[in-house]
């Protein structure tokens, strides 16, 4: 299965900057920052699991002889390959971007301004 890292791995770093961004006045209102620190966890490791899914088939897709182009190759046949390699980069990338994005909420203070 590639579709979940292809289509919501993305979606996922998006909901959860919209998560961060929603909770961060709640939290100013509790003086409570530790527990706004911990929102990003779920989302990096649901979109671990969608980029692990992906690798088992781009692996599993390569041991069937799929991944390798030939002289006579269709293009039909590589396209599992290519989609599932993509699923791979785009799960990573976006898992990418939510650490990225989680280390201001580390330095910065949802309160300090």
């Amino acid at each position: 299965m590639i579709w979940p890292a292809l289509l919501l791995a993305p979606l996922l770093a998006l909901t959860e900057q919209s998560v961060a961004y929603a909770l961060a006045t709640p939290t100013c209102q509790v003086q409570g920052e530790a527990w706004h620190q911990l929102v990003p966890l779920p989302f990096i490791a649901l979109t671990l699991l969608f980029t692990v899914m992906a690798w088992m088939q781009v692996r599993k897709l390569a041991a069937q002889g799929q991944g390798q182009p030939h002289l006579d190759a269709d293009t039909r046949e590589l396209r599992p390959y290519f989609a599932a390699r993509m699923a791979v980069w785009s799960g990573g990338f976006s898992t990418l971007v939510i650490v990225a994005l989680w280390v201001p909420q580390w330095v910065l203070s949802p309160c300090a301004g």
